[in-house]
């Protein structure tokens, strides 16, 4: 049967991994380096200085209905400036 298996199917010589592993461990590896990891936020723009450098990223708002309207739970979104 090994015959009828196609070529992609055939991993001798490479790695399996889990990607939610390797994002974890991609994680901790930036962390160490002195990177601030803010998970659960979605950034949904990036914010430029004067001279089109990346000034940080700005989160959306939560707490938005299906019409787009605040509910009762709605935060504004809030901007991370980088160092």
């Amino acid at each position: 049967p090994d015959a009828l298996v196609p070529d992609c199917f055939h991993n001798h010589g490479n790695y399996v991994i889990s990607l939610g592993a390797l994002t974890k461990w991609l994680g901790e590896q930036a962390e160490a380096l002195g990177v601030e990891i803010f998970p659960g936020f979605a950034a949904s723009e990036v914010i430029y200085n004067a001279d089109g450098s990346v000034q940080g990223v700005a989160t959306g708002h939560q707490g938005l209905g299906k019409d787009g309207e605040p509910t009762g739970d709605f935060q504004i979104g809030m901007e991370l400036h980088a160092k």
